[in-house]
């Protein structure tokens, strides 16, 4: 596991299995064995993989409210493209409706011409 010492001062870790023993500088990040990755959290040292999965889920997070606002958004257009097609369609028989009203009146006046 990767560690990583954030802290200013020097961290000496000592394994209680075999007496290994690890230095880790200011600032260095090392690969400890696992025997050993105990001892070097207790001592202070931060592992790197708990904060790159933290950043990866954080990431993953953003992407999926991304994703979402994106599919909300084309439903909103969809929506609105469905309204604006029902609203040609409403205006469409409207003015269908409108000039047979119109053709009735002008056959009906021919034939009242026709019977005079």
């Amino acid at each position: 596991m990767k560690l990583k010492n954030f802290s200013r001062n020097t961290i000496r870790i000592v394994s209680r299995i075999g007496g290994h023993v690890a230095i880790v500088l200011s600032g260095e990040t090392r690969v400890l064995p696992p025997h050993m990755e105990d001892a070097g959290i207790r001592a202070g040292l931060v592992p790197l993989d708990d904060v790159q999965s933290e950043a990866d889920h954080i990431a993953a997070l953003e992407a999926e409210a991304k994703e979402n606002a994106e599919l909300a958004a084309k439903a909103e257009q969809t929506a609105a493209e469905e309204r604006a097609h029902a609203l040609d369609e409403a205006a469409k028989k409207a003015k269908a409706s409108e000039a047979a009203k119109k053709a009735a009146a002008t056959r009906a006046a021919n034939k009242a011409n026709e019977a005079q």
